[in-house]
């Protein structure tokens, strides 16, 4: 799913109690917070995911244990990527908040989930042979011609703060980028520690 596609929900959902196949931010199979504070992006970024983010973060944050509350958490992503509005708030529950959010891709981290990897505020990494995709916004828009041009423009605006953001985060400035995501740009590790959406490989 692109991440300009809006997932439209087929039943009402209660907070926290994610889909089978929506992103998931889980406890350990403890039952407890472990002490590395990870939380995890598994499975597509769609409704709930920010709200679920959210609650998970100021769970720990005020849960986990004293001699680790100066710590770093870990968002260990494994993600096709999905909804645009849930990305951007991602982003910015993570610049907002004091606590370093790591971000570390196990697996893939495509679209939005890549850009949300970029966005880490702490030390950003990803495994020896993770893929990472970056890639242009579709859009589906229908109806009445000035809808479906508002439709378009939109996007084009959501591009637009997407470039410039991945300009400010990586070694990259947006025109590069631009360029770069008019068609799927998958990234090894090496190539995304080169382009600075990465710190480390590991």
């Amino acid at each position: 799913m692109s991440i300009y596609e809006e997932k439209q929900p087929t039943q009402k959902e209660q907070p926290i109690a994610m889909k089978q196949d929506t992103a998931r931010w889980e406890e350990s199979d403890r039952g407890v917070w472990i002490p590395e504070s990870v939380i995890y992006l598994f499975g597509e970024i769609a409704e709930f995911t920010l709200f679920d983010f959210m609650t998970r973060v100021r769970t720990v944050i005020r849960e986990r244990d004293d001699k680790y509350k100066d710590e770093s958490l870990n968002l260990l992503i494994n993600s096709p990527g999905g909804d645009v509005s849930e990305m951007f708030g991602v982003i910015d529950f993570m610049d907002l908040i004091e606590t370093k959010v790591n971000t570390i891709v196990r697996g893939s981290a495509q679209s939005a989930a890549a850009i949300i990897l970029a966005c880490g505020t702490g030390q950003r990494a990803a495994s020896k042979h993770s893929t990472i995709m970056f890639h242009q916004g579709s859009t589906f828009s229908q109806g009445k011609l000035s809808d479906v041009r508002a439709g378009l423009e939109y996007s084009k605006s959501v591009e637009a703060k997407i470039y410039a953001l991945l300009g400010e985060r990586t070694k990259k400035d947006a025109k590069w980028w631009e360029e770069k995501m008019k068609s799927d740009f998958y990234l090894t590790a090496e190539d995304a520690l080169e382009f600075g959406v990465i710190d480390v490989i590991g």
